[in-house]
Formats: structure tokens, sequence, C-alpha cells
């Protein structure tokens, strides 16, 4: 029984690692950076 407990400690430091960025308040309100143009239509382009 002790490799459970061993193991559902080792899960919740897991699930709760991923968590904490997601349940973090946000300090600033800015937006995000608008996305770069990456891949452009060359055969459009006149």
């Amino acid at each position: 029984m002790n490799e459970g407990w061993i193991i559902l400690g080792i899960c919740l430091v897991v699930v709760l690692g991923g968590a904490l960025p997601l349940i973090r308040p946000r300090g600033d309100d800015t937006p995000p950076p608008p996305t770069k143009e990456t891949l452009r239509d060359w055969r459009s382009e006149k």
C-alpha cells in the first residue's frame, strides 16, 4: 500500500503542476500580440 500512496502523490503533483498556470490570476490585461503572417499565397499576388 505504501507504493500506492507514492504513485498517488506523484499523480497529484503532476496534475497540480499543470493546473497552476491556468488557475493563477493574470497581472496584466494586455492582449497578446497579433500573430505573424507566415504563409503568403504568392500565386495571387500581381
